[in-house]
């Protein structure tokens, strides 16, 4: 069988030709949207932020605050004329964002988009200074106004704001995982008024129904944890009572260590104990 490589040269040259012309093409694209993109006027500013949680910690006024400190309003200026890339950093910037994109479209609109953080817990350290925490583990300056609807925690919490950035002591990181698990659930995010560190760094809840105390200990097997006191207050206390217990304490595995109230029983010291199963 003979070839002809004549043929195949040719055939390898017109390829090569192709090739050669498509990026020819490509780079006189880029070239003219590159000049194009750069005289481009923007026509206005469309800001948007998510999520969408009905508290916003990132304002439009704040990313106006921005554009004003970085050269005003872009509006009626051309993309060369605007430092996009140094507008989408200071937004980046501000506490409460998690995510900042600042993009110029193919219809002359100014396009910012803001992923806000979502706070978990609210700290009152012993300094008395007051932050959130996200979901990420990021320190958050409290602005006042706008609460969101997370647990506040006091008591022996000594990490300080300082510039904000990410936790870094080890009662914060338990904090964070119980701010998660709780926040992660309604039932339990309206259950519990406050997360109280005592003395000795142990973890207590206080609810907003009944005179009793929460004894989690730490933030270890959480769902365990929450998955007994749910049968518990499904099983024990709605047939004795919200009242019935001062403590109930649920740092130990597979049970639940009750503590009498004093107007309930002549020894307030008795215990009663329930195990996981509360037949």
């Amino acid at each position: 069988m003979a070839f002809n490589l004549g043929n195949i040269t040719k055939s390898r040259m017109w390829l090569l030709g192709i090739l050669l012309t498509l990026i020819l093409i490509l780079i006189i694209t880029w070239v003219s949207l590159s000049y194009a993109g750069k005289n481009r006027v923007i026509e206005k500013v469309e800001i948007s932020i998510e999520p969408d949680t009905g508290l916003y910690f990132v304002t439009t006024n704040d990313i106006s605050g921005v554009l004003a400190r970085e050269g005003g309003n872009p509006t009626g200026k051309t993309a060369s004329e605007v430092n996009l890339g140094k507008i989408e950093t200071a937004i980046r910037k501000l506490p409460f964002t998690a995510h900042a994109q600042v993009y110029l479209g193919l219809d002359g609109i100014l396009k910012i988009g803001v992923q806000q953080r979502l706070p978990v817990i609210h700290i009152t350290n012993l300094k008395g200074e007051s932050y959130f925490l996200d979901t990420g583990g990021f320190k958050i300056p409290d602005k006042g106004g706008q609460f969101p609807n997370v647990i506040p925690a006091t008591g022996n919490i000594p990490e300080l704001l300082g510039n904000g950035g990410q936790i870094n002591t080890p009662i914060n990181r338990e904090l964070l995982a119980i701010g998660r698990f709780i926040s992660a659930d309604p039932l339990w995010n309206a259950m519990f008024e406050q997360c109280y560190v005592d003395k000795s760094k142990g973890i207590l809840l206080i609810p907003r129904l009944g005179r009793h105390t929460i004894v989690l200990g730490n933030a270890e097997n959480l769902p365990e944890k929450f998955s007994n006191l749910r049968v518990f207050y499904e099983k024990g206390i709605r047939h004795a009572g919200w009242d019935k217990y001062s403590v109930i304490n649920l740092r130990y595995r597979g049970q639940i260590v009750c503590e009498k109230n004093v107007t309930e029983t002549e020894h307030p010291k008795d215990k009663t104990v329930q195990n996981d199963k509360h037949k």
